[in-house]
């Protein structure tokens, strides 16, 4: 055989594999070319959706922790259901939707029956720490950013960063509901749907603290390694 044809022979599946690898090569870097920027966006969406769930989070805890004085000494006097008449109380609890709710107030809706004494000590303190404690309260305990916050997170992932945001939602909820307990309910027994409010209060600040912070490791952990 001519020797130029062996050679051609020999040296063409070279040159096919050579050509298909540099086929090949050419297809990933397109393909990286075309996804690094796609990449890049939803590596900075992801950052802003991490960064507003733990401003709004770390926002919350310190509005809640602010005013945990007052929902405290709330909770110190709350009534048992020996303390009134079903008549006082049915009048107590007839006038939580007043603004304001101070001792005279309550001695009038009472009268003739005399305030129990914890009460009296409790709205004494109150009014003296903050005669507007009722919005105080109120006012410190809106988790709308948290709630709008965490359901980013959840769309933008990934699983175990939701998981982690989900957990910081559901504390920060209980907080919120033990807090408008004091706020819109006061001195009036708990409900059995409300014996979560029987936990420390501290803890309950401590259990969200706990949670953002470990929220914010494992964000910086996936942003740092993706």
């Amino acid at each position: 055989m001519d020797p130029a044809i062996i050679a051609a022979v020999i040296t063409t599946p070279t040159a096919v594999i050579a050509a298909a690898a540099a086929y090949a090569a050419g297809r990933a870097q397109a393909r990286a070319a075309h996804h690094g920027p796609i990449d890049a966006v939803r590596r900075q969406h992801q950052r802003d959706a991490y960064a507003a769930l733990t401003r709004a989070a770390w926002s919350y805890l310190g509005s809640a922790g602010l005013v945990k004085h007052l929902v405290e000494q709330v909770n110190r006097a709350r009534l048992n259901d020996r303390e009134l008449t079903p008549e006082a109380r049915a009048r107590l609890w007839g006038m939580w939707d007043r603004t304001s709710l101070s001792r005279d107030d309550v001695a009038d809706v009472l009268a003739p029956a005399d305030i129990p004494p914890a009460i009296g000590r409790a709205l004494r303190w109150l009014e003296r720490v903050s005669p507007t404690w009722r919005q105080d309260i109120h006012d410190a305990n809106k988790i709308d950013d948290v709630a709008h916050a965490e359901s980013v997170v959840a769309l933008e992932g990934p699983d175990h960063l939701a998981e982690l945001a989900e957990r910081i939602r559901r504390q920060a909820v209980s907080v919120q509901h033990c807090w408008a307990t004091a706020a819109f309910t006061p001195f009036k027994p708990l409900l059995r749907q409300e014996m979560e409010c029987e936990v420390p209060l501290d803890k309950m600040l401590a259990d969200l603290k706990e949670s953002i912070q470990a929220f914010t490791q494992a964000a910086r952990a996936h942003l740092n390694t993706h």
